[in-house]
């Protein structure tokens, strides 16, 4: 069969290219949500909603300020609590200002690639109060450009398709690391749970996908190096989110530390309380991220979870893939 694959070029940018057509269909078919297909953007393939073509040199144009802290990592690695955390170091401890939504303090970069047009349109028509979500999507980057100063923002895009200048401006990055296998099973259930991609598959299935690079914001290990590798750079900071669950104290004190905020032991106590997970998953500025989900955004947040999910099979073909890429990266996950 021609491959009649469409192939745009922008200024800054790799190329983005179609995917190729039967794995676009197959792609469309379990992911339901996403009825356009999908792009692989530069030679690491990328994989993102075709709604990224239009959106992608705005991204690439967004005008970065040296204040600005950018909190990053693949989907369900961490960065909602860790932006959390930075709100408030940002924001002296400002709890009651916190109650506040999260998508407004902490605005979702690339919020509005992730939902679908038509999928969209369809959904209105049976949960009109949805409308609320895609207007604030829309309107995330005129939203960011608004904001005076010390803006947060959250990405899932790796670094080589933010703004070229983000780094060499002085702009912080927090980048969020967590173990792949727990990063699949979480992201398994948000995509089959939420109308905007509505996974139709099971979790062999949509394992396969996240391994192989074919699922949005992949492939893991192309989007972990880039980071990693810019971890000794003074405005990086290279985090995992099992060292969070492990010792929160030090986890707080580090990022507070890397957002050059003194902190009391109190106020790290303070913090502690917050962000305990039973608190922090029953905050209500998250609620708004759990409209059109099945489930609630902040799910379990355990380490080693995968378990529960991995077929002896699965996890072996698992650690071979993990030990030869991190073999080639040249990192460690906390044991």
């Amino acid at each position: 069969m021609e491959n009649t694959c469409e192939i745009q070029k922008e200024e800054n940018l790799p190329e983005i290219v179609d995917v190729e057509v039967n794995l676009d269909n197959e792609l469309k078919y379990y992911f339901r949500g996403q009825k356009d297909g999908f792009v692989q953007v530069g030679p690491k393939k990328w994989l993102y909603p075709m709604k990224y073509k239009k959106l992608a040199q705005k991204y690439i144009d967004f005008e970065v300020r040296p204040d600005d802290v950018w909190i990053s990592g693949i989907p369900r690695s961490g960065t909602t609590v860790t932006q959390e955390l930075a709100w408030l170091l940002k924001n002296n401890l400002d709890f009651e200002g916190a109650k506040k939504d999260i998508s407004y303090r902490v605005p979702f970069f690339e919020m509005s690639m992730v939902f679908n047009d038509k999928a969209s349109r369809i959904r209105l028509l049976s949960h009109p109060k949805d409308g609320d979500i895609l207007k604030k999507t829309d309107m995330c980057l005129p939203y960011l450009n608004s904001l005076k100063e010390n803006r947060l923002i959250k990405t899932h895009l790796p670094l080589e398709l933010l703004p070229p200048d983000l780094l060499e401006k002085g702009c912080k990055v927090i980048y969020v690391c967590r173990h792949p296998k727990d990063v699949a099973v979480s992201y398994f259930f948000l995509q089959k749970n939420s109308w905007n991609v509505d996974f139709q598959g099971d979790f062999a299935k949509y394992w396969n996908y996240f391994r192989n690079g074919n699922c949005m914001f992949g492939p893991y290990f192309e989007h972990v190096k880039q980071a990693f590798e810019k971890k000794e750079l003074k405005n990086v900071l290279f985090v995992f989110y099992e060292d969070l669950r492990k010792d929160l104290t030090a986890f707080i004190k580090k990022v507070a530390e890397f957002l050059e905020r003194p902190i009391t032991e109190s106020e790290v106590n303070s913090l502690k309380e917050h962000l305990d997970f039973n608190n922090f998953q029953k905050n209500s500025a998250l609620e708004k991220l759990n409209e059109g989900s099945k489930n609630k955004f902040v799910r379990k947040g355990k380490v080693g979870g995968w378990r529960d999910h991995f077929t002896e099979e699965m996890a072996k073909e698992a650690d071979e893939w993990i030990e030869e890429n991190t073999k080639k990266i040249g990192f460690e996950y906390p044991s």
